[in-house]
This record gives C-alpha cells, sequence and structure tokens, in this order.
C-alpha cells in the first residue's frame, strides 16, 4: 500500500530519521578533552553502548516523566561511561556541557535517504497527518527544530515527556488521539521489530520496518532498506 493511502503516518527519530554525528564518542570525547579525557571515541562508542544496554535505554524510565528523571538517568549513564577509564575532572561541569550539545544540528546528520526521498515534504503537502513517536527525552523538540526536521510534523511525542516508551501502548494511543485518525488508516516507520513494529502493530496499525544495514533478515514482510523505496 503507498504511504500516500494512509490518513496518517508516524515515525521514529534515532536511527529512522537521525543518527548521532559522527557517533556519540566522538561527541563526547570532543567536549571531554578539557577535563582531562585522553582516550579515543571508540573506548567511548564501547563503553557507552554497554552502559545503555545494561540501563534498559531511554524506556527504562517507563512510566516516569519530567527533567528530573531524565536528567538522573543521563547522568549516571554519563558518569558510568567515563568512571571506569578514571573519570573526569568537574564532571558536573562536564555533564552540563554534554547534555545540552546533543540539542544542536551539529552533532546530528538526517540520514540521505530522508533528504533525497523527499518523504516528509511530500507527505505533508499530500495532506497527510505527520507525527513523531520517539523513545527520547524532553529536548526531542527542540532538537528536531534545531535540525530543521519539526517543521514537518504536527505533533511530536517523546517517551520521557508522555511517560510511556514503545513498546508501551498508551504513547501510540496518543498519537492516534492527537491524529484523530482510526488506527487502520495509519503507519508506523521505525528501525526496532521489538519498540517500533510490534508495538505499533498492537495497536492495530501498520508499520514498517527499515532497516538499512539489514540488521533483520528475517522476513519481515514491510522491510524497506531505504525510504527511496516508499516514494
Amino acid at each position: 500500500m503507498p504511504l500516500s493511502a494512509f490518513k496518517a503516518v508516524f515515525f521514529d527519530v534515532g536511527g529512522t530519521l537521525i543518527r548521532v554525528h559522527p557517533s556519540v564518542g566522538d561527541v563526547y570525547a570532543r567536549y571531554a578533552r578539557p577535563f582531562g579525557y585522553s582516550g579515543n571515541a571508540q573506548t567511548l562508542n564501547d563503553g557507552f553502548r554497554t552502559q545503555w544496554k545494561k540501563m534498559g535505554g531511554i524506556e527504562s524510565l517507563g512510566h516516569q516523566s519530567g527533567a528530573k528523571a531524565e536528567r538522573e538517568f543521563w547522568y549516571k549513564l554519563v558518569y558510568e561511561v567515563f568512571e571506569p577509564l578514571g573519570g573526569l575532572d568537574r564532571f558536573e561541569e562536564y555533564f552540563d556541557i554534554i547534555f545540552e550539545v546533543f540539542r544542536e544540528k551539529a552533532n546530528w546528520q538526517v540520514f540521505e535517504d530522508v533528504t533525497q526521498s523527499k518523504i516528509l515534504e511530500t507527505l505533508q503537502k499530500q495532506g497527510v497527518i505527520l507525527g513523531v513517536i520517539s523513545n527520547w527525552d524532553s529536548r526531542l523538540l527542540s532538537t528536531l527544530e534545531n535540525i530543521g526536521l519539526a517543521q514537518y510534523f504536527d505533533f511530536i511525542l517523546s517517551s520521557a515527556v508522555i511517560g510511556s516508551a514503545k513498546p508501551d501502548q498508551k504513547i501510540f494511543q496518543e498519537a492516534l488521539r492527537r491524529s484523530g485518525v482510526a488506527p487502520h488508516e495509519t503507519c508506523h516507520i521505525g528501525d526496532e521489530i521489538r519498540t517500533d513494529i510490534e508495538g505499533a502493530n498492537r495497536a492495530g496499525i501498520h508499520s514498517i520496518l527499515i532497516d538499512r544495514d539489514n540488521r533483520f533478515d528475517n522476513g519481515e514482510p514491510n522491510r524497506i532498506t531505504s525510504f527511496l523505496e516508499l516514494v
């Protein structure tokens, strides 16, 4: 079914529309140099991945919402990335900086196929309601504004603001409520099977898996490797 056949299309963000540029470790390392870090970016990437997994990602906040809970989550994560490497001088000061820089356009890259396919512009012109459903914190809106993507969306839902993280149903139900569209007339596009595909399907929403790196070669019926396949 062509995307234009849906009355509403929802998008995941990280790994679907944008990625950290050049990498989380690169950004961490660049700002950590003045605070005594002399290691490389790859070590920080490995540490970030390990700690993210250990803590269960942003979805580990579950039904908690608000600035305090998300800040504590990130503080612990960043602290635990650097601690085994000898820590940082003036960690509090470093954390304040690093928490803000991930709103900045320079530290993100819109995937080429998103830009080349003009998928957001096209759907918007066709009058399709566009929304974001993302396991993210309250910085999501300002981050998407700075990158230049916020303008395409009728609403932007982040899990830490809604107090519900995919695949939990509350955040999908909220997207349906805001769009005013029935589930069967709606499609959600994301890059994770459990959170995006299974979460959407449980809400009765059609789903498309974007799998640029062939991570899931499991016969997922609605699987694409580029947004160019949808236009």
